[in-house]
């Protein structure tokens, strides 16, 4: 008898127990939207610029995270800080929507805004945050040997922006100074880059793709007696004959990836170009025209491709 209530009692503890186990229900799911900002600078390209402006979207929807997970836990009063809890949620977010765009303001500055909307689940974030902060806990006694579970550890959840090895400077010689075996590259460097009106980073990648050195290449760019914004200027010139295109549209192009021009540069070279914008426009407008595309499909394409409102209607309104 003894034995069957023992039994009973085992029973009915076990029972008890195990509706304190935490269960896994179904994923509750929660849409977040995170806005990130960002200013193109002078050394950087502009997918370097849009992967920030896309961390900081992130960053916002993590801190979101955050906050929802801070107001139904108190775990963030023992070990885990806030902080810790917006980098540990940002491993949750699921990227659904993400939208860049750009604008150019008065000064020549790019900026680029990023627009992301994303998945979570806080309940998920808050178990396994109470599992970390177990771990972490100096009352448990076992902080040092407790087997971390890999979901605790938070994991990038967009790649990082790709930093572009600078060319350096050689460090046998000054940086004035070119050996007089490479006088004749640098005359013919010269010449190449004011002709095909190339900027620094052009001039650089020409050097490279002739076999010679990078230390030389460097030496050549950056000592080359070149006036770069000239340069920009008459390479805005030969976008203009050879395509239509909007002001900041030019801007835009002097500063890709192909090209390589410094914002400074971009800029002198959109406010000193010699162009008719509304003709511009008109006929890129016409182009489109050509296309099938309808003027309300037009109109959004100009707008679009940066020409200002007045240079639109004036396009339209012949075509």
């Amino acid at each position: 008898m003894k034995h069957y209530r023992q039994l009973i009692l085992h029973t009915l503890l076990a029972i008890s127990l195990f509706s304190f186990i935490p269960q896994h229900s179904e994923a509750r799911m929660e849409t977040f939207r995170g806005t990130g900002e960002y200013t193109v600078s002078d050394n950087e390209t502009l997918q370097q610029a849009e992967d920030s402006a896309v961390k900081e979207a992130l960053r916002d929807i993590s801190e979101q995270v955050g906050v929802v997970v801070s107001s139904n836990t108190k775990v963030e009063n023992a070990v885990v800080t806030h902080d810790e809890i917006v980098t540990f949620s940002s491993s949750f977010v699921k990227v659904l929507d993400k939208k860049i765009e750009r604008h150019i303001d008065d000064d020549g500055d790019i900026h680029i805004t990023a627009r992301i909307t994303g998945n979570a689940d806080p309940d998920l974030v808050l178990t396994e945050l109470k599992h970390l902060s177990t771990l972490k806990s100096p009352q448990s006694g076992n902080a040092t040997s407790a087997s971390p579970i890999p979901s605790v550890t938070p994991q990038p959840i967009t790649p990082q922006p790709v930093i572009i090895p600078q060319p350096t400077q050689p460090n046998t010689q000054p940086s004035k100074t070119i050996p007089p075996e490479y006088q004749g590259a640098l005359q013919q460097a010269k010449a190449y880059s004011l002709s095909n009106h190339l900027s620094k980073k052009g001039l650089f990648k020409y050097m490279l793709n002739n076999g010679y050195p990078r230390n030389i290449a460097t030496m050549i760019s950056e000592n080359a007696d070149i006036d770069w914004k000239n340069n920009a200027l008459n390479r805005a010139s030969d976008y203009l004959t050879t395509g239509y295109y909007s002001k900041n549209g030019i801007y835009t192009q002097l500063l890709s990836p192909n090209e390589g021009f410094t914002r400074e540069e971009a800029f002198y070279a959109m406010t000193n170009v010699v162009a008719d914008w509304q003709a511009q426009a008109l006929g890129k407008a016409r182009q489109y025209k050509e296309m099938g595309w309808s003027n309300d499909k037009i109109n959004q394409r100009l707008l679009v491709e940066g020409f200002a409102k007045n240079e639109v209607q004036y396009a339209v309104s012949l075509i």
